[in-house]
Order: C-alpha cells, then structure tokens, then sequence
C-alpha cells in the first residue's frame, strides 16, 4: 500500500496551479468584458459618437457587468451545495430556487398587469412593476430554498443531504407544475414569463447591477470564514464533529447563502442552468477540493462563462437575440456527455 500523500505538499500543489489559473482566468474575464463592451446587434462605427457612447456605458457595460456577478453568484453557489450535499453534481436548480424564484416571476409577469391596470397611473405598483419584478423572483427564490431545508430537518439529526436532495426534486416538481399551469392559462400574456424562464441579460442596466451587487458581496464575504469548515465537511459530519466544526449551523448557513447568490442572480437574469454545476466540477479537478482555491476560480469561471455565452446569445443570429439559458445549455450538455464517455466508472 502505496504511503499516505502529505497534506501540506498537496495544498502547496494546489496554490501553485492557482497562482497559473487565476491569471488566466481573469484574463478571460476582462477580455470578455472588453469584447461584450465592443460588440453586440449594432455596428457602432456607423453611428455619430455620441449614440455609439451611450450604447456602450448605458447599455453594453452594465449588461456586462451583470452577467458576470450572476455568472459569480451561481458558480460559487454551486459551490457551496456541492459542499453541503458533499455531491459534485449539486446545483442551485436542485433544491427549489430556481423553480422558486420561476413561479414568482411569473406570477408578477402573468398576474400583475390585470391587477395594477385598475389602480391610478401614480400608484407605486403601477409605476414600479419592473422593479417588483427581480424582488419578487428574488423572495420566491429564498423561500423555496428555506423551505426545501425545513422539510429536510429533524431534530437531533439535522438536514441530511439525501432529504434535501428530496425535498428539493418535489417542491420543483410542485412550483414547475404551477408556473405551466398559469403558463397555459394566460396565453395572452405569457410571452415575456416564457423569455424570462429561458434566461435572459436583454434590457438588464444599471438598476439590475445595482440591486444584485450589494446581495453578491455580502453574501461572498460571509462565505470567507466558513472555508475551513466546508473542507471539514467533505470528511462527513462525524468527522467534522470531531474537528470542532458545528455542522448544522453551517450546513444551513452555506445553504442560506447558496440560496442567497443564486436568488440573486436567477432574480435579474432568469433560469439560467449548468453555470453552477458545470464550472465548479471542471475547475476541481484544475485546482484540487480545497475551497481557499476552488471558490475564486470558481467565481472567476463563472463570470467568463456567463460573459461569452451572453455574447455569444447576441451575436450569433444577428440582430435577432437567443435566451442565454439556451446557450449555457448547450454548453453543458455536451460537457457531461463527455464525462459519461470517458468516465470508466460512474458511482
């Protein structure tokens, strides 16, 4: 039997392949930004020089800017659920947030209109449904995710991966079944809830960037002190117990946080999948399991990611725009085929 590899020479292995991805990778975020910033549906150099400013810095720069904090917020949610589930394949869309936040927005998008036509034209909610729109998505989001965790407690043993996993495939099993039936029911008004359900970063500007930032950095700064205890937490929870680490405050605090930046992101940019799931299995096996390494490459994937898929949704059919949740889709699935092929064993 081969001798156990010292801990210290394989965290010393991974800071190294750290100090190479995370340059490379912050290229690719600025080059992103330079090229989502320089490129979309409109050429430019046709237009006066004015025109083609305030396409860039009110138009360009803060969708750009917006994409790569919810690529951001849904690759470190990710995780962070791969942690607490101590599953790779864990996702935001797993435990309910994305279904959440789905049912929520469409709700404000299918039902709103009806009620706010009755009230006078300065009424709040008349004035500010676009604004009621990300906060809605957002409180659907949270709730969801809260309540996949409370159904998946029991006292004196806590939530148990396997119950939230659960919990998770029925309460979005029940909120997807709801937002079709309002889907179908409102045919009439449906078109903008079925562009926001495909994900979408068209017509996002400063007040999206603004709202989701604040949301992005509290949550990414709380997540800073539990790294050590997430590491425990791949060990299993008796081990963990045995490092000191209080595994059910932070299971339900990552959990709360990982529901946070995923709320967040999905509340401005619709259902947009595999970010969370896709970047954080690829960069561990780039930059090993250990989160002080894992959880800034991740974050860096995600915002390049997220920042050439919504290039990529603006460019490709010229001056016609794709969903960017069907580009991040077709991204992913051919990346998990490839694992199915070239995995000899798949537990």
């Amino acid at each position: 039997m081969p001798p156990a590899e010292n801990p210290m020479i394989n965290l010393i292995r991974q800071c190294s392949r750290l100090r190479v991805v995370l340059p490379i990778l912050l290229a690719l975020v600025g080059l992103g930004l330079w090229a989502s910033v320089s490129f979309g549906t409109e050429n430019l150099a046709n237009l006066p020089e004015q025109v083609s400013k305030t396409i860039r810095y009110e138009i360009r720069l803060p969708r750009a800017l917006c994409a790569a904090i919810v690529g951001i917020d849904l690759a470190v949610a990710g995780v962070l659920l791969q942690a607490v589930m101590r599953n790779p394949l864990a996702a935001p869309n797993i435990i309910g947030v994305t279904a959440g936040a789905g049912l929520a927005a469409t709700v404000v998008l299918v039902l709103l209109p009806e009620f706010t036509a009755s009230l006078p034209d300065d009424h709040f909610l008349h004035t500010n449904a676009g604004a009621i729109l990300p906060a809605g998505a957002f409180i659907g989001a949270m709730v969801s995710g809260l309540t996949v965790y409370a159904l998946s407690y029991r006292p004196g043993s806590g939530a148990s991966p396997i119950r939230m996993v659960l919990a998770g495939i029925a309460i979005t099993a029940m909120l997807g079944a709801i937002t079709t039936y309002l889907l179908i029911a409102y045919p009439d008004r449906n078109q903008a809830a079925i562009q926001w359900l495909s994900g979408s970063l068209n017509g996002r500007g400063w007040d999206q960037v603004h709202f989701v930032k604040w949301y992005s950095i509290a949550a990414l700064l709380a997540v800073i002190p539990m790294i050590p205890s997430l590491d425990a937490l791949r060990l299993g929870d008796d081990a963990a117990r045995g490092l000191g680490v209080r595994v059910e405050f932070i299971r339900f605090s990552a959990l709360a946080l990982a529901c946070l930046l995923a709320a967040s992101a999905v509340s401005v940019a619709g259902n947009i999948t595999f970010i969370g799931l896709i970047i954080p299995h690829m960069l561990r096996f780039i930059v090993g399991s250990k989160h002080l390494a894992l959880i800034p490459a991740t974050a860096l994937g995600g915002a390049a990611l997220l920042l050439y898929a919504d290039l990529g949704a603006r460019t490709v059919q010229k001056p016609q725009e794709l969903p960017v949740g069907m580009i991040t889709a077709l991204l992913g699935g051919p990346y998990f085929i490839f694992l199915i092929m070239t995995t000899r064993s798949i537990r």
